[in-house]
């Protein structure tokens, strides 16, 4: 495969100059992480535009032949907005079983978007304080609002090819149409985000460093 299957993909779903790395360039800006691990990325290779260290995992056949030949940063090496030569791993397979044989605690950021309950396996791999960006598209930021282990820091909204980043009036994210909010076993049987009041293009959340042990496992 080529850089143009990178190209295509990225251009597809708005992540060359539109909606996924205008995303990525505020999570950036407002974390300040270097770090980034991306289970279920597919071809999105956006995240190296704009991350120096990206770790990406995926079970597809096409990721592993695209991510795994020189194209991936040969193409990120010329649109990099950062200083250093880019740095991409790429761990082949279904996440629900490759993320435990990953290092605990070493990651800044968590990648989680349109790609099931990453939030439940990823965490042990993310450092105290460090922080997960998840969309409502399978739920997984109905289930990390459920974690006690994280917060809401930031709702993300897209508009006209630009992110907005907001940390106000945080309450009032996350709640359900139809109250009650679904359980985590429910979220679980139907796959499927929950309606919210106000919804937002992605969430982002922080871990609570007291709820991280020193290795990175979690209770």
């Amino acid at each position: 495969m080529t850089e143009r299957d990178f190209t295509d993909y990225i251009d597809h779903i708005g992540g060359h100059f539109g909606a996924r790395t205008a995303l990525y360039q505020a999570v950036a800006a407002h974390t300040g992480a270097r770090r980034v691990l991306y289970p279920g990325s597919y071809l999105d290779l956006a995240p190296s535009y704009v991350w120096p260290d990206v770790t990406y995992l995926d079970a597809d056949a096409r990721a592993r032949k695209a991510f795994q030949g020189p194209d991936a940063t040969s193409l990120a090496t010329r649109h990099k907005q950062y200083a250093e030569a880019p740095r991409i791993a790429f761990v082949p397979g279904d996440y629900t079983r490759t993320l435990a044989d990953l290092p605990a605690a070493e990651w800044d950021l968590v990648i989680s978007l349109y790609a099931g309950p990453v939030s439940e396996l990823a965490t042990r791999c993310l450092r105290p304080g460090g922080w997960l960006l998840a969309n409502n598209s399978h739920a997984d930021a109905g289930l990390a609002h459920l974690d006690p282990r994280y917060r809401l820091a930031a709702a993300l909204h897209h508009r006209s090819g630009r992110c907005r980043l907001t940390t106000d009036d945080l309450d009032r994210y996350l709640q359900p149409k139809r109250p009650p909010h679904p359980t985590r076993e429910q979220l679980h049987a139907t796959g499927r985000g929950t309606a919210y009041t106000h919804p937002a293009t992605a969430y982002l959340f922080r871990l609570h460093s007291r709820d991280c042990q020193t290795s990175g496992s979690v209770p």
